[in-house]
């Protein structure tokens, strides 16, 4: 599968996909928030459960997402998705974990994860992407299937190893 480079569509998904975050928070912050005063605004009225919670919808969005059809919103907007490196759709739990690392690839307004995919040459990963052992290709590539395992050997060459 030849990839082809996606950096900007990359970062353009990684923009809506903060709109749809942003979009959460502000729910959880009308529907859940406390009231501290009447023109408070949606961020001031969060507890500690109400960020919990947004953390772990904003998680969920991310994870969800990608482990179903490999594309968050922003990523379905701009042709682009997420798959394992050796072309196969990524695992539920390389999904998971490329979500956890976004953590630490958001730090300093994703500088981080701009660093690594810049560091990485063509492969083009951020540490999510490394450590989940998954990269984001043009969405019109079609998905490679896993190798399939050789065929077992006949039953006269099972019987031979056994009698030798």
């Amino acid at each position: 599968m030849q990839q082809r480079d996606v950096l900007g569509r990359r970062i353009g998904a990684g923009a809506i996909d903060l709109g749809v975050v942003l979009v959460i928070v502000l729910l959880v912050g009308g529907i859940f928030g406390n009231d501290v005063g009447p023109d408070a605004p949606d961020s001031a009225r969060f507890g500690a459960l109400d960020r919990l919670l947004v953390v772990i919808l904003a998680f969920a969005y991310y994870w969800i997402s990608e482990a179903r059809s490999g594309q968050t919103l922003g990523k379905r907007v701009l042709n682009i998705r997420v798959v394992s490196v050796d072309g196969s759709k990524a695992s539920v739990g390389a999904t998971g974990l490329r979500t956890l690392l976004r953590a630490i690839d958001g730090l300093l307004f994703y500088a981080v994860a701009l660093v690594a995919v810049l560091a990485t040459g063509q492969r083009r990963q951020r540490l999510g992407d490394m450590a989940a052992k998954t990269r984001v290709v043009d969405a019109s590539e079609p998905l490679d299937r896993p190798s399939d395992p050789p065929p077992p050997p006949p039953d006269e060459d099972i019987i031979a190893q056994i009698m030798r």
